[in-house]
């Protein structure tokens, strides 16, 4: 949660101790996650009909931005583009 100040001060001392080895991209703590790991499905899985749809877009957006990060730092380390 980026208005959380605790959450935000963490993110700082992680960033801090561990500089770029740290993810840029946050993962929001969200309702829709929650709903789908209930299921035991992904947000990919559920998709928007069962979730009011702002509160999906917000999940997927930040979901498919932390993802993307990841897929990134992997293909550099099997140096791929």
């Amino acid at each position: 949660e980026p208005q959380d100040a605790p959450q935000t001060k963490v993110v700082a001392l992680l960033r801090n101790l561990f500089e770029d080895h740290v993810l840029t991209n946050p993962m929001v703590k969200s309702a829709a996650i929650s709903d789908a790991g209930l299921t035991k499905q992904t947000l990919y899985e559920i998709g928007p009909g069962s979730l009011t749809r702002t509160t999906y877009d917000r999940a997927m957006e930040s979901l498919t931005a932390v993802n993307g990060e990841i897929e990134s730092l992997v293909k550099l380390a099997w140096g791929r583009s």
